[in-house]
């Protein structure tokens, strides 16, 4: 009899995706320990996380697995493009809206906010609305 251990069998605790996430930063910091533009800032990993469970979550999925599973991939194609400084070929384009969160020697690192959508943390599952009305509103002063 064969065990599985894919995450879909699994039910994901958000102290073991925590967990899961830091150990994925360590590893990766250590695989590119001295290489300018490539560590693996732990915030900015997991906004990026964030970001995937968040679109998940707006598209309606209810699953708390499923939506881990989103803030998954989305990291693996962050670490994709971190790694090897260009995003993947068959790569979704929510891709480019994380090019702000990637460090500052990094040759895709945008200074422009490239992602425009409600801050959200999955770990307190917290929705940072008002912030987000006061970057419109900051913005359309600006334009005005």
């Amino acid at each position: 009899m064969r065990m599985e251990k894919n995450m879909e069998s699994q039910n994901l605790s958000k102290d073991l995706v925590r967990r899961l996430i830091l150990r994925r930063i360590d590893n990766h910091n250590k695989r590119f320990l001295g290489v300018a533009g490539k560590k693996a800032v732990e915030e900015l990993v997991f906004e990026c996380f964030n970001r995937g469970t968040f679109r998940e979550k707006n598209i309606g999925e209810t699953d708390e697995n499923k939506i881990i599973k989103a803030g998954f991939r989305r990291l693996k194609e962050y670490f994709y493009v971190l790694r090897n400084g260009y995003p993947r070929i068959g790569s979704d384009l929510v891709v480019a809206e994380d090019y702000d969160i990637l460090p500052k020697g990094h040759r895709m690192h945008s200074k422009n906010q490239t992602y425009h959508f409600v801050n959200y943390d999955f770990f307190t599952n917290n929705t940072d609305i008002q912030s987000f009305r006061m970057d419109i509103t900051d913005t359309e002063e600006k334009l005005y």
